[in-house]
C-alpha cells in the first residue's frame, strides 16, 4: 500500500470545519474512490476526506505531509510507502508529541516517545487500529471501500503551505 494521511479525532461536518482545520480556502471537488485517493499520481494541491460521527481520515499524496504539532485535537499522521520500503507514524494529542517513529529498509530513523507505536510493530496494522479507535467503527478491513470528498487548496500558490494550524 501506498498512502499518506491523517487521522483524527475530531468531527468534520463541513467544508468550513476543514478549512478552519487547515487554516486556508478549500474548494470542494466531488467524490474519489480509495484508488484515486492513494493513486501516486495525483494532485499534490488536493487532500481527500472521509467523515463519520466520531471522525476523519484524510488522504494526501505521499510525498506530501502537514506540521500536525498545533492541533488541538488528537491526530495521527502517517505514510505508508510500500513502494519505497519507508514508514512514517506521528501522533499528537492536544498539541504534545506522543510518539514519531519512521523506518526506511528495515532501518529505524526516528523513534521518540512510546505511546502506541513501539519498535517491531507494523506501522499499517498499528494506523488501521488507530483508524478504527478514532472512527469508532471498523474501517480498517473496508477502507479500500471507502468514498472520499476531494477538495483543492485555493490559491495555495500565494499563500503558505497549509499546515493543520488549529
Amino acid at each position: 500500500m501506498n498512502i499518506a494521511g491523517c487521522i483524527v479525532k475530531k468531527v468534520i461536518t463541513t467544508s468550513q470545519d476543514l478549512e478552519a482545520l487547515f487554516g486556508t480556502r478549500l474548494q470542494y471537488l466531488g467524490e474519489v474512490d480509495f484508488d484515486q485517493a492513494a493513486d501516486l499520481e495525483r494532485d499534490e494541491d488536493t487532500i481527500d476526506v472521509y467523515t463519520n460521527s466520531a471522525g476523519c481520515l484524510m488522504v494526501y499524496h505521499v510525498g506530501q505531509s502537514f506540521d500536525i504539532s498545533e492541533v488541538d485535537e488528537e491526530i495521527v499522521q502517517f505514510v505508508l510507502f510500500d513502494l519505497a520500503n519507508s514508514y512514517f507514524f506521528e501522533h499528537y494529542q492536544q498539541g504534545t508529541l506522543q510518539c514519531r517513529y519512521m523506518t526506511t529498509d528495515d532501518e529505524v530513523l526516528e523513534d521518540e516517545g512510546n505511546d502506541m507505536l513501539q519498535e517491531g510493530d507494523e506501522i499499517a496494522e498499528v494506523v488501521g487500529q488507530v483508524l478504527d479507535e478514532f472512527l469508532q467503527a471498523p474501517i480498517a478491513a473496508q477502507w479500500t471501500e471507502l468514498t472520499f470528498k476531494r477538495y483543492a487548496f485555493i490559491d495555495e500558490a500565494e499563500q503558505e503551505k497549509p499546515r493543520l494550524p488549529h
